[in-house]
């Protein structure tokens, strides 16, 4: 394959994507916006910490919004964005494939 790896298609998404929590994520957002103590029980054990570096990653990504009530206490929503959305074929043909690999 001729260039460089940024102009594989496969790479750049690979790049994207990878990350422990980032799939998890989005698949999680797949059935809509979800607030942010909502996504963390939902994806034990992941840590505050790591949920909140990886969804700023996924939003600098352009894979998914925010979107804060400025109330007190805070009210912060996440929800898959176009683009985002777009890769749900992808983790649903890992997740068929994944279900054929165990029998």
């Amino acid at each position: 394959m001729d260039g460089t790896p940024e102009d594989c298609p496969v790479e750049r998404t690979l790049r994207i994507l990878t990350g422990k929590w980032r799939l998890f994520v989005l698949f999680r957002l797949e059935g809509g916006p979800m607030r942010f103590n909502a996504l963390q029980r939902s994806l034990p054990p992941v840590t505050q910490r790591v949920l909140t570096a990886t969804l700023r990653g996924l939003e600098e990504d352009g894979l998914i919004w925010r979107r804060s009530a400025g109330s007190v206490p805070p009210r912060v929503d996440y929800g898959l964005t176009e683009r985002g959305a777009a890769l749900a074929p992808v983790w649903r043909a890992m997740g068929e494939w994944g279900a054929g690999a165990e029998s």
